[in-house]
């Protein structure tokens, strides 16, 4: 039998994060996947904003970077009849997120309001980003990758967890005993399944759509400057679908149809109706697929969780499958090795599905949303976008007008992605003023406990997110001396919990971080604030920590 302190069953983009977030804690893990290799299509197109942040916290952020979209490469979207025309509507400029890496990074390192995420997101393929994270698990001493190998059952008692696997080639099994089971092993997730928990929600809710990746070295050339857009969103009459470019670099292409080749249609005649005109491209894999809106009713029970698909399937319109399940990882992370360290107690963990579950509701709402705003501006099917003269003109600007309009919800949307809020969480002490905004849309920057801390960069240009604490509590405090600090501090040492303080003096941060005292926990979330420090900071610690 094999003794580690957490087994992961999955290795995608989600379980790959959590052993790497695990091990930079200091925290062992074995890793275990059913696949030899990462995967080899293209499959998700962004790793949005939030999550970079997350990948910037575990020193991965470049990486991903050199691996994905030139960082001067437009990230765009626009709706047309065709890849070659005639265009409605280009979104570019009117958004950090359509800007290229470089520009975004300047406009976000003169942000001083904290209305601006640190990091931008990232264009990327799932089948670029995978071999990044895969390397450095492969690289990293604290955890085993067992490729090849299939989870197919455990038992889970009072201090710790049986699990059974067996190599998927040669049948060869393994008994493995864990303090913790983490099931990232995605939509049809055996954790999920053997905990006998369900999926809320309608299953095929929009029916069956169809998918082709193919690549080209011609398909560039149809767009400004050589770099395709990142989404070009088709409609016309008579035609539909959505023609993603995950990388300007490189040749790899995904049409989305919402539906399959019809009887005396094939497969080249959909992609040359996508294009609107002959090149050369070799299809690599087309199919059927299902889009869901699922949640499961539960992220786990006593010492086993689940995370990433495991937990929900959404549809990509919005960009939150992979990137919810890496705020996922990124919450159980701290909580598992906080436990492990001793000083975690008995309801920190329960605390990861009283934060995260309302999340993944929330987001799945917004992408049922974001769904419905795409099918409303491709039912546009006017002969005149077509046409020629002013009745043509002015039906593209009323295409291209609806277009923004709708679907820029899809990708403006800092709300969602940096401003959700764990309401209610055991282990965060509940704030006393008003809640401000909380928008989908819309990011309202706050320290309201439980809100992800704003980003925002000290005077000599050192971000603040950097000089977080990874493994523990960082204090902020805003002019105040060391002696000020020191009943939390003691009581912090009392209750066993890493916490470092954080003298800022800049007074633009005093004014944007409101109080004079804000805790902020090892995932960047405020856990309280106040202009004083509590009367009781030991009782403050044990509600933190999940001891009562």
């Amino acid at each position: 039998m094999i003794d580690t302190p957490v087994l992961i069953s999955g290795a995608g983009p989600v379980g790959l994060t959590l052993a790497l977030n695990l091990s930079r804690l200091g925290i062992r893990s074995v890793l275990l996947n059913d696949r030899r290799e990462t995967t080899t299509h293209p499959k998700l197109d962004v790793v949005n904003c939030r999550s970079m942040e997350i990948f910037r916290q575990l020193g991965l952020a470049e990486r991903i970077r050199a691996a994905g979209n030139p960082v001067d490469a437009n990230q765009y979207s626009a709706m047309a009849a065709s890849a070659n025309g005639p265009f409605y509507s280009v979104m570019a400029d009117r958004h950090l997120i359509y800007q290229p890496v470089s520009q975004a990074e300047q406009a976000i390192r003169a942000c001083r309001d904290g209305s601006l995420p640190l990091e931008s997101m990232q264009r990327i393929a799932q089948m670029h980003l995978e071999p990044v994270l895969m390397a450095e698990v492969q690289a990293d001493p604290n955890i085993e990758l067992r490729m090849g190998w299939r989870l197919y059952g455990f038992e889970q008692g009072s201090t710790g967890v049986v699990a059974m696997a067996h190599e998927v080639d040669s049948g060869e099994a393994q008994q493995f005993f864990a303090q913790y089971l983490i099931g990232c092993d995605g939509p049809n997730s055996r954790v999920r399944n053997f905990l006998n928990i369900d999926y809320d929600g309608t299953r095929d809710l929009v029916g069956e759509l169809f998918i082709i990746h193919l690549r080209s070295d011609e398909i560039a050339g149809l767009f400004p400057n050589n770099q395709p857009y990142w989404h070009t969103w088709l409609t016309r009459p008579g035609f539909a679908g959505l023609l993603v470019s995950p990388d300007a670099s490189r040749n790899d292409y995904v049409l989305h149809r919402p539906f399959a080749p019809r009887p005396g249609e094939s497969l080249e005649s959909v992609v040359d109706a996508a294009l609107g005109t002959r090149l050369r491209y070799e299809i690599v894999q087309s199919g059927p697929w299902r889009p869901q809106f699922l949640v499961a009713r539960s992220f786990g029970r006593q010492r086993v969780f689940i995370a990433g698909d495991a937990t929900h399937q959404f549809m990509p319109t919005g960009g939150l499958g992979m990137n919810t399940g890496v705020a996922e990882a990124h919450n159980l992370a701290w909580k598992l090795a906080a436990c492990l360290a001793g000083w975690g107690g008995p309801r920190l963990l329960e605390s990861y599905e009283a934060e995260r579950l309302p999340v993944a509701r929330r987001n799945r709402d917004h992408v049922k949303k974001c769904a419905a705003a795409t099918f409303e501006a491709q039912m546009r099917r006017d002969d005149a976008l077509l046409a020629q003269g002013p009745a043509g003109e002015a039906a593209r600007e009323a295409a291209g007008r609806e277009f923004e309009r709708k679907v820029s919800r899809l990708y403006e949307s800092l709300g969602v992605e940096i401003g959700y809020r764990y309401h209610g969480s055991p282990a965060i002490e509940a704030d006393t003023a008003s809640e401000p905004a909380y928008e989908e849309i819309r990011y309202t920057p706050t320290t309201w406990s439980s809100a992800r801390l704003p980003s925002a960069f000290r005077e000599d240009g050192t971000a603040v997110f950097d000089q977080l604490a990874l493994g523990g509590y960082t204090l902020l405090a805003f002019d105040v001396d060391a002696e000020s600090c020191a009943p939390l501090q003691e009581a912090a040492e009392e209750c066993r919990v890493p916490l470092s303080v954080l003298p800022i003096h800049e007074k633009y941060l005093a004014s944007l971080y409101e109080r004079r005292f804000v805790l902020v926990r090892p995932d960047q979330h405020v856990c309280w604030r106040g202009d004083s420090l509590p009367v009781d900071c030991y009782s403050l610690f044990n509600r933190l920590r999940g001891a009562r």
